[in-house]
């Protein structure tokens, strides 16, 4: 069976089950080399079914991750769902208004179509890959055929929708909406705008607020529709700043107080609404259990505060919450129908569900360094040495997120450790915080939770008692970055936040040696963990597109399967910029 993600035309995905067993899962984006790619992920199919030892043929059912019809009515109306819209669509054949339909039947014409809801994919994949067996649901997103936010109980035989917010000007749109006010207007760049506002001051919630309305539940609109394309959120910008008063940024724009502080802002009404959504919940439901999912959940600070908060004793943000794990949602979705209600729960692996990197590349040889004993031991070395380290090994990570396996390591404590990766390797704004990869068994020493990231889906903070004073103001936003405020100032945020990975040899077997041998020579149990890419570029899939990224930036070494590489340093930096032009617009 194959689940497939991205009608919504953007991070196209397949996932395949045999016999309920979780194969595989991919991204087409990671083959394509754009970005969020949306269009049919032929070959993300193509690595499922190569990992599976299946054809084509072989495939019984194919379920897609969005109810097409549905969505296409939705876009032609601009109204929700109602009884007639519903009488159509069972007249009407189900892939009517499908992206996807005539090559998928072309692909696999032994297969059967189904479609699913998004939200529920989102929900199944959330619940199949939790510890829990019952639980109320929050799934809160961009667009999901005709409705933004939606809610319920899930356990192994019930699957209860009880609550949903209606058309796509709910919290999601405004949250990109603000993101595309403050020049950050590609898709998915509402994580930069969440890394920016634990620098500002949340002045601007009453003008933001003239925006929309909302109630007690979180029942969240805008108050003028706009739809999730580049140029109907560009229209929508004039009547944004008429209505709060706000100005706007050009990309190119310095960034301003009064932008960060606006992105504080949006953040903060973000943060309240949540809040709101799940105490209604928890009220309606008497759950203690809730599963966080949808793209929005893929805001980890909110998530964070949402477990501090205690609204629920239990909280499981789900790691592939987003639409990048779509296509494994709408899998599980159907496999919980097929069994009829039987217990099941997937191995997710770590989601190091995607192929090998393949051979490491001729230009490399030369290169190679000649090392002895164990290689965990010797990167642990030269990390600790101050040098950067990229690492193509195992298995390719399904979701936004570098888990270890295409990943660039470095040194907490080196101070601008955090600027010299984000200008010198990754080509990308100062202000981005990076995440700490920390030994689970040491969490509770540093942060003020112990609890679970396993998948970088939550914030914590360093402990008091590890903080340096902070002045009463900063000059400018450089200084206040460049403050050392403890020390592994290069995974801390300016508010003491931080996304925290947390590090198991059951999840991460082989990055859990790597920082285990850095404990041992530093004694701090903690390594900087971000994806190997540059700005606007897919992370790194194979042996070869990692040592084409790793000459093109100022990576020290690079760990490809088991061997290492120095960096040639041929490039100019002129070179590197020449080649970075080709992922310049969609960063």
């Amino acid at each position: 069976m194959l689940g497939v993600g991205g009608l919504l035309g953007h991070d196209a995905n397949a996932a395949l089950l045999v016999d309920g067993r979780l194969i595989a899962a991919a991204q087409e984006e990671r083959y394509s080399r754009r970005k969020h790619d949306g269009a049919f992920p032929r070959q993300a199919i193509a690595e499922c079914l190569s990992l599976g030892g299946v054809t084509t043929r072989d495939v019984t059912d194919v379920v897609f991750a969005e109810k097409a019809l549905q969505s296409h009515l939705f876009d032609l109306t601009g109204r929700p769902g109602n009884a007639a819209t519903r009488t159509l669509g069972r007249l009407l054949p189900e892939g009517w208004g499908d992206l996807y339909g005539r090559e998928a039947r072309a692909l696999l014409p032994a297969a059967r179509f189904h479609h699913a809801w998004h939200h529920l994919s989102h929900v199944a994949g959330a619940f199949h890959s939790s510890p829990f067996d019952r639980a109320a649901f929050l799934c809160v997103d961009g667009k999901g055929e005709d409705y933004s936010a939606s809610a319920g109980v899930i356990d192994h035989g019930e699957l209860r929708l009880q609550w949903e917010q209606p058309y796509e000007n709910g919290l999601g749109m405004f949250y990109t909406l603000i993101t595309t006010l403050l020049g950050f207007a590609s898709f998915g760049s509402e994580y930069k705008v969440m890394g920016l506002a634990p620098y500002g001051e949340p002045r601007h919630v009453a003008a933001l607020s003239r925006l929309f309305t909302t109630d007690a539940r979180g029942g969240f609109r805008l108050r003028r529709p706009i739809h999730f394309t580049e140029l109907a959120l560009a229209e929508a910008l004039p009547w944004v700043t008429a209505t709060t008063g706000l100005p706007g940024r050009q990309s190119a724009d310095p960034l301003l107080p009064v932008h960060i502080d606006i992105a504080a802002s949006l953040q903060r009404i973000f943060e309240d609404e949540v809040f709101k959504m799940a105490r209604f919940i928890r009220a309606e439901t008497g759950e203690e259990r809730l599963l966080f999912c949808g793209g929005c959940a893929q805001n980890c600070v909110v998530a964070g505060k949402l477990r501090a908060q205690g609204i629920f004793p239990e909280i499981f943000n789900s790691p592939v919450g987003g639409d990048m794990g779509s296509g494994l949602g709408a899998a599980l979705l159907f496999e919980r129908e097929r069994l009829g209600g039987r217990a099941f729960k997937i191995d997710a692996r770590g989601f190091y569900l995607g192929g090998p990197p393949g051979p490491v590349p001729a230009a490399a040889r030369p290169n190679q360094v000649a090392f002895t004993g164990d290689i965990h031991d010797f990167v642990a070395g030269e990390l600790a040495a101050g040098r950067i380290v990229a690492v193509v090994r195992g298995g390719m990570e399904l979701g936004a997120r570098a888990l270890g396996a295409r990943s660039i390591l470095a040194d907490p404590r080196a101070p601008g450790m955090q600027s010299r990766l984000n200008l010198a390797v990754k080509f990308r704004e100062s202000f981005r915080p990076f995440a700490p990869a920390i030994l689970a068994d040491h969490v509770g020493e540093w942060f003020d939770s112990a609890a679970e990231s396993d998948y970088m889906n939550y914030t914590a903070y360093l402990r008091p008692e590890l903080r340096a004073p902070l002045p009463a103001n900063f000059a400018s936003l450089r200084e206040h970055l460049d403050f050392p405020r403890c020390s592994i100032p290069s995974v801390i945020h300016v508010d003491f936040s931080a996304r925290l990975q947390t590090i198991r040899p059951s999840v991460h077997p082989d990055l859990h040696r790597f920082i285990s041998a850095f404990h041992a020579r530093t004694g701090v149990p903690i390594l900087i963990n971000t994806s190997f890419n540059v700005a606007g570029q897919p992370i790194v899939r194979t042996a070869a597109e990692g040592w084409d990224c790793f000459v093109n930036t100022d990576i020290d070494l690079l760990v490809l399967n088991d061997e290492v590489f120095r960096n040639p340093g041929e490039k100019t930096r002129e070179e590197k910029l020449t080649w970075l032009k080709q992922f310049a617009k969609l960063a």
